[in-house]
């Protein structure tokens, strides 16, 4: 098969396609010699097609899988889809609104499917070489199943419990949220000075929320400020009429507005450590909605409306003393980006709080690449202040598998034999005493499904044979933005469901920026596609920018500049392999570098520094430095192979009658296999090229399922080298001298006056055949190269 004439999309999508054919990237469950690295594959939300960096990230495992599958390891690279949840359900609600519980839910799994669909064939125009037999989708009922089954065991343990506690709650998705759920946001606001009343004289309170003050339990003052510690009142009348306690607190800050605040429940975490510390009242200021409750003439407003008729209310009644603009951070759903308020309600938790030191020292055993990306883990799990709340009241999640008993607020596991529980299906059931049992309606944080990731491809319950080979998993990559939540719950769960750290690597990368280093966003007009990538520049390109990129746990702006090298270096890989290819058409002999009679020192030269380019490369794909393997291997089959030896060997090719037969095989053994083995050494990058080169030399099995060339001791050569530095010195100053005066390249210089502290014997053949000089004149010495006009 000859090499193509252009390479384009229709020759990655030919190999795409043999690839499928040939079930080239399959796992071999029926292989128990070769060692099996198992790959906990991201599942990408299923919310959207793929960005930048899904690219990224997924262009590093794809290096690992098929740098792993050529070093003799069965590689399993499963696929799987995160459907579930808010970052699904915003996109639906956003495009259809808001819609009964079953024709939602239909929409969420059509809208899954069409995207899943199309990320897919993102996938599969890439490269990416998943063996998509064990493909899953978190939506579906095997899946549900799984973590059901999981959450039962943990309830079984005593970590999973329901209880009636203060939760982050967006009251646009009408759910609650955790901590990771969230974002901070600076905005600014108005700083109300409002008088509360005090011993009959008016004292003021600064507060942001004057729309919760019907919610204040409490007013508090530091015991160091002098302004009130001298007070003997033990109660305070707010502005609304209400009597409350005045309490001593170190906490406050005396420093912020009047240096007295008012406690609510809830307007911030700090009113929730002040409500337990002094065992407070709760007071539920709003509904699920946002809408005021217990608030008098000010119930069932919602926060804005509120906030301006209360301040309206006080500026009537002389109680507003004045206000001012105030920069303030607040806390948004990280997904439909509306804030979020704290309320009290009744939800599943998971006890995380009590396991943090635990899910350090499993982390410790497993290595981070790169090792400081623990620190992200460390740093959150030593700050978990509350347990991690893993309901949410929404329609496309996991149904949390437990009845309850209204009547008593009693909890009852379901039955293994129920799973996959499902509460629309079957809302009710007798208990075994005769109690009305119903079904718990609130789905699982979408952490909850994909936590698990590591047990459910290694067939966790299904397969103890299977598990055994897959579990812990070889190699976890992620993106470093998701440590404290895919990593840190995947520990967590997977830790205490199978008593062993889920996998034995980590592999981290950062986010693509846009070429001008902020975040890519539509609405800054700086998203770049993919797909439009593809189509200019070829996966092969692509995979490249990708390993070039270096963002290994960093932020780095995308770069148009590495792209078009890429697509530069592959028609020069392209054209040189085609020159090759020409060049040893006639040559037929497979016999090894020792068995070639007349390998000159150019030969060696090649031949060694290809040695110890596969050192280098061997020692970067095991460190996953890509960025280090790919740069080595660009330079060294441009700028060495491509502009010094294929220059040094066409007067050996082209005239065998001159130079001899032997020195021909010689040549063309050398450059066939440098050709080769560096395709080698790319096939994980530059996978579909590397394949259509192998092929027209090597027709048959893939060099995806190639054994990686290592180094052979034995042909490395370093006088060769030596030699070789001196003789790309002299041909490259030719070149520039040639170029200055406006010479023919192949113009004859008269002589080159020549020294060096070696000989050059080896290498005369080559300077006068490449840098085209008809007289040497050498002597040993200190080294200098004077080229000669007459």
């Amino acid at each position: 098969m000859a090499i193509c004439e252009r390479y384009d999309r229709t020759v990655e999508e030919k190999w795409q396609k043999q690839w499928e054919a040939d079930k080239t990237y399959h796992f071999d469950e029926s292989d128990s010699e070769k060692p099996v690295y198992s790959i906990d594959t991201p599942p990408p939300f299923t919310s959207g097609e793929l960005h930048m960096g899904h690219v990224l990230s997924y262009s590093y495992f794809d290096f690992v899988a098929r740098y792993k599958r050529m070093r003799g390891c069965n590689v399993y690279y499963p696929q799987g889809w995160d459907c579930q949840g808010f970052p699904t359900e915003v996109k639906v609600e956003a495009k259809y609104g808001r819609k009964p519980r079953d024709e939602f839910r239909s929409l969420c799994v059509a809208w899954t499917h069409e995207f899943i669909a199309k990320m897919r064939a993102q996938m599969q125009s890439l490269g990416f070489s998943a063996d998509w037999r064990y493909e899953y989708r978190t939506m579906d009922p095997s899946y549900h199943k799984s973590v059901q089954k999981s959450l039962l065991q943990m309830h079984k343990a005593g970590l999973i419990y329901r209880s009636e506690h203060p939760v982050f709650w967006c009251t646009n998705c009408c759910s609650a949220l955790a901590k990771t759920d969230t974002d901070d946001s600076e905005r600014e606001t108005e700083l109300f000075y409002i008088n509360f009343e005090l011993e009959g004289k008016p004292l003021q309170i600064a507060t942001t929320r004057p729309e919760l003050m019907h919610a204040c339990v409490a007013v508090l003052y530091n015991p160091t400020d002098e302004r009130y510690n001298k007070l003997s009142a033990k109660k305070i009348t707010t502005a609304l009429g209400k009597e409350v306690p005045l309490l001593a607190d170190k906490d406050v800050d005396k420093e912020f507005g009047s240096g007295v605040v008012m406690v609510c429940t809830f307007g911030d975490k700090q009113d929730i450590i002040w409500m337990y510390k002094h065992k407070l009242p709760i007071i539920r200021a709003m509904d699920e909605f946002g809408r005021l409750a217990n608030a008098g003439e000010f119930s069932g407003m919602k926060v804005t409306e509120a906030k301006k008729k209360i301040i309206e209310k006080f500026t009537a009644e002389g109680k507003l003393v004045k206000s001012q603009k105030l920069t303030q951070t607040v806390k948004l759903h990280d997904r439909c980006k509306k804030p979020i308020e704290l309320l009290l309600s009744m939800q599943w938790f998971a006890k995380i709080t009590e396991k943090s030191g635990e899910i350090i020292e499993a982390a410790r055993k497993i290595k981070w690449v790169p090792d400081f990306g623990i620190q992200y883990l460390i740093d959150w799990a030593e700050f978990v202040e509350w347990d991690w709340v893993i309901s949410r009241q929404r329609v496309f999640g996991t149904p949390i598998p437990f009845w309850i008993d209204k009547a008593t607020n009693k909890v009852y596991p379901a039955e293994e034999s129920e799973l996959p529980f499902d509460p629309i299906a079957k809302p009710t059931k007798k208990g075994a005493s005769g109690e009305e049992l119903t079904a718990e309606t609130s789905t699982c944080d979408c952490w909850v499904d994909s936590s698990i990731s590591p047990l459910v491809i290694a067939k966790w319950g299904e397969d103890e044979k299977f598990f055994a080979r897959t579990y812990p998993s070889s190699l976890r990559p992620q993106g470093v933005e998701i440590v404290r939540t895919w990593a840190f719950y995947t520990i967590y769960r997977c830790m205490q469901l199978t008593g062993k750290p889920p996998f034995k690597e980590i592999l981290l990368n950062g986010n693509v920026l846009a070429p001008d280093g902020k975040k890519m966003s539509k609405s800054l007009g700086n998203i770049i596609a993919p797909d439009k990538l593809l189509t200019d520049y070829s996966a092969d390109a692509v995979r490249q920018w990708a390993a070039l990129s270096g963002a290994m746990a960093k932020d780095r702006p995308f770069s148009y500049q590495d792209m078009q090298y890429s697509k530069s270096f592959i028609n020069k890989l392209l054209n040189a392999a085609k020159l090759v290819e020409k060049s040893c058409s006639d040559f037929k002999d497979e016999a090894t570098g020792s068995q070639i009679k007349g390998l000159r020192t150019s030969d060696k030269w090649i031949l060694s520094r290809l040695q110890k380019v596969k050192t280098d490369v061997t020692a970067d794909f095991e460190s996953f430095q890509f960025h280090h393997a790919t740069k080595l291997l660009q330079d060294f089959f441009w700028h060495e192979f491509c502009d010094f030896y294929l220059e040094y060997i066409k007067h050996r090719v082209y005239s065998p009658e001159i130079y001899g037969q032997e020195s021909k095989r010689a040549a063309q053994y050398t450059m066939r296999t440098v050709l080769l083995e560096t395709c080698q050494l790319l096939a994980p990058v530059t996978s579909h090229l590397s394949e259509e080169v192998w092929q027209s030399f090597k027709p048959g099995k893939s060099i995806h399922l190639s054994s990686w060339p290592l180094p052979v001791q034995s042909l490395l050569d370093e006088e060769s080298e030596k030699q070789c530095a001196f003789l790309n010195e002299v041909c490259a100053k030719a070149r520039q001298h040639k170029a200055e005066r406006k010479l023919p390249l192949n113009s004859e210089l008269p002589s080159a006056d020549l020294s060096c502290n070696f000989d050059i014997s080896g290498i005369e053949e080559e300077i006068k055949a490449t840098a085209r000089v008809k007289v040497i004149n050498f002597k040993k010495g200190e080294q200098s190269i004077v080229l000669n006009e007459k």
